[in-house]
């Protein structure tokens, strides 16, 4: 067998990709590694000039007695949050496979939450949640269900959930969309075998359909448990962590700490803390559901 020489070609290649990786993921994670084992501090920076100390940062962050309520938080947030995604782009995917001539136009304006900018949408919730002016409670109080208005990002035990409503009306629709074409996918065959044997519309969901979306929805979720880990932007803009950090989760507490405290090494060790907690649940979710992704592979 002649064996052909290729060169440096390949490599010249893939030599932008490569460096463009290093740049904007390899360097930001090593620098974030080496930042979270100093103790820079830029308010205390000349008295005490930032210095290598190791571990002791992480030390001083998972003794922050405020990190066992972030984390609560953040669980919630995650769980919850991912929860109604799935389940509501699921429920509006399904629909939208239908062949109903309504169902074109809904999914063209389906991707206007997906959209607009997460800030506007956080904006018009936050005043759409006012307990004087939020159409939210004038639409309760109209129809007798309460009578008098609900501070829902003003109660402790309360706060968190009209927030991961909000993040999963925004992040929905995309699922729902790719559901709604990976479902035109089932093969028509055994839907109409299935009609024919007498199964009703859930059977056929339930036993067909469903199975079918096994392995997507696999994916979508831990995509989606991935984007609400890392998303701050409606907690930060409706409630600022708050009322009494009620509502504080990681991606918040880590910008908090970093850059209205100006502590990045203790940031840094947060940041570096919420990525090992993301990689286990991750990691979690896909050993749990590994007969699916398996069976894909097979």
């Amino acid at each position: 067998m002649t064996r052909h020489r290729v060169g440096l070609l390949p490599y010249w290649l893939v030599a932008p990709t490569i460096l463009i990786v290093t740049a904007f993921i390899i360097y930001p994670v090593y620098e974030t590694f080496r930042l979270s084992l100093t103790n820079t501090n830029l308010i205390l920076a000349a008295r005490i000039p930032p210095k290598y100390v190791g571990l002791a940062t992480y030390g001083i962050a998972l003794q922050d007695p405020l990190l066992p309520l972030v984390l609560k938080n953040t669980i919630t947030w995650v769980f919850v949050g991912t929860l109604l995604t799935v389940l509501i782009g699921v429920a509006i995917g399904y629909y939208l496979s239908f062949d109903f001539k309504i169902n074109r136009l809904l999914r063209a304006g389906l991707l206007i939450p997906w959209i607009i900018p997460s800030v506007v949408i956080a904006a018009a919730w936050k005043w759409m949640y006012n307990d004087q002016l939020g159409v939210i409670n004038d639409a309760l109080m109209r129809v007798g269900i309460i009578h008098q208005g609900i501070p829902f990002l003003g109660l402790p035990n309360v706060v968190i959930y009209p927030l991961t409503f909000v993040v999963a009306w925004r992040a929905a629709p995309l699922t729902a969309i790719v559901v709604s074409a990976a479902i035109q996918g089932v093969p028509t065959t055994l839907l109409e075998a299935a009609t024919i044997d007498g199964a009703n519309g859930w059977q056929k969901f339930r036993y067909i359909i469903l199975p079918f979306l096994a392995f997507l929805l696999t994916v979508i979720t831990l995509l989606t448990m991935i984007g609400i880990t890392n998303d701050l932007v409606f907690v930060y803009t409706m409630t600022l962590g708050g009322p009494a950090h009620a509502s504080e989760i990681m991606a918040t507490y880590i910008y908090e700490v970093g850059f209205n405290n100006w502590r990045f090494g203790q940031s840094a060790a947060l940041s570096v803390l919420n990525f090992i907690f993301l990689l286990i649940l991750s990691l979690g979710y896909l050993f749990l559901f590994r007969k699916t992704w398996q069976r894909q592979d097979a």
